[in-house]
This record gives C-alpha cells, sequence and structure tokens, in this order.
C-alpha cells in the first residue's frame, strides 16, 4: 500500500530511561559550538555567598545544572520546533518581552 502525503508515521513512543528523567530549571544558557555539533550549558542564576542580599554590590553566580550537545541538523530542527512554540505562546498570551532592564535592588519607601 503506497503512503499518501497525508498519512501519517506513526510517533515514536517516548519513554523514561532506566533512571527516570532528569528535571532542571535554568534561566541561563550559554552556546559553544564546533564544526560537528552544538553544545548548550544550562544555568541558574544564583546569589554569591559573599553578596546574599539585593543591592549594588550584589554578585550573581550562574550555577551550572546540565549540558546537552547535538548535531548542527538536530540544533536546527530544535530551533525550528522551539520558534514554533513560541509563535504559539505568544498567539494566546502575547509577546513575550526580551529587552527588560531589572533594577538591581528595590526601590527604597
Amino acid at each position: 500500500m503506497a503512503e499518501t502525503e497525508n498519512e501519517q508515521k506513526p510517533s515514536i513512543l517516548w519513554v523514561p530511561g532506566p533512571q527516570g528523567v532528569m528535571e532542571i530549571y535554568a534561566n541561563l544558557a550559554t552556546i559553544q559550538w564546533s564544526l560537528d555539533d552544538v553544545r548548550v550549558r544550562l544555568a541558574q542564576m544564583i546569589n554569591s555567598p559573599e553578596t546574599p542580599n539585593p543591592g549594588d554590590d550584589l554578585v550573581a553566580i550562574a550555577q551550572e545544572k546540565a549540558a546537552i550537545t547535538v548535531t548542527w541538523r538536530g540544533a536546527k530542527l530544535m530551533a525550528t520546533r522551539l520558534a514554533e512554540a513560541v509563535a504559539a505562546y505568544e498567539r494566546v498570551n502575547g509577546e513575550i518581552i526580551t529587552d527588560l532592564v531589572l533594577p538591581i535592588s528595590l526601590p527604597k519607601d
């Protein structure tokens, strides 16, 4: 039986690995790349133990949580899927503002 363009191949079944799935939270990322692949290092911004309180002398630290390395093809496919997800989110919730400048400390009353 010939497959038509409207027919979809069965999707891949996703199952957790033997040790489960690692869930992390990250609000920072940095990218490194080579000729063959792309590495995305994920981190969470935390306060430095030396400057634990907000203020002008606050020193933030990027606590690395995980890294993922993918092929360039995988990176392009992932970028497309992420762009689709962001576009769908913005259609429902409005544009995501990315050029915010947060104050270093809260205004005093």
